[in-house]
């Protein structure tokens, strides 16, 4: 299949992936000028596209974005924007889970992506990561979702321990919040996990952790 491309002469953008994945192209504004991440956006709209996604933009950008468009709601901790936004009936239930405040805003992005997709989240960012032998009954509180994400910028072991305990898939989002080698340690912990059923994303990637939580949530019916 030929993709729909609208081309701006300083980016190629795929204008026809909402009708191909069910979800549009989201927009990444590190490295991009605001007018640039503002042209973007204008060409998505142009072809019908909702629940647009802005990540990893500046505090600039997101004025920007929320001057430019009308309704976009703007997530300035998880650094995203969620331009021309329609509501969706929850699908599912994603869980979104990390132990530390450092790490929220990735577990935000995750959750935010996993929403303006379509899926049900539930926000759980008080894993007792300092006591570990606390965490299976914490985890009985939960409801039985179809899906972890397991954000984590300490060692590692958060994604694999709560994998040992439920019985569902666990995507692992090292963060880097913190060590010498941000977010190195927790990466290369989660990709050795000893625990079967924990897939990784890379350091601080919540757009793609968010994404496919709502594809397993959903069984790509997107």
């Amino acid at each position: 299949m030929t993709a729909e491309v609208d081309e701006l002469g300083f980016a190629r953008v795929d204008i026809g992936r909402g009708r191909r994945r069910g979800h549009p192209e989201a927009v990444f504004c590190e490295g991009k000028t605001t007018p640039e991440v503002v042209a973007i956006a204008e060409s998505l709209m142009r072809a019908g596209a909702t629940n647009v996604l802005a990540t990893r933009a500046s505090a600039e950008t997101l004025l920007a974005l929320r001057t430019a468009f009308a309704g976009t709601v703007v997530h300035e901790r998880a650094r995203l924007a969620v331009l021309s936004p329609v509501a969706r009936r929850g699908t599912g239930r994603v869980e979104v889970v990390c132990g530390r405040p450092e790490d929220e805003p990735a577990a935000e992005e995750a959750a935010l992506v996993a929403e303006a997709m379509g899926s049900r989240v539930m926000r759980r960012y008080d894993a007792p990561v300092h006591d570990p032998a606390a965490l299976p009954e914490w985890l009985r509180e939960q409801d039985g979702p179809e899906v972890f994400i397991v954000a984590d910028g300490t060692g590692g072991a958060l994604p694999t321990l709560v994998s040992g305990l439920v019985g569902r898939m666990v995507i692992a989002l090292p963060t880097s919040a913190s060590g010498e080698l941000p977010g190195r340690a927790a990466l290369l912990s989660a990709l050795n996990a000893c625990s079967p059923g924990v897939v990784v994303v890379n350091i601080d990637n919540g757009y793609g952790a968010g994404y496919a939580a709502h594809l397993h949530n959903t069984r790509g019916d997107v």
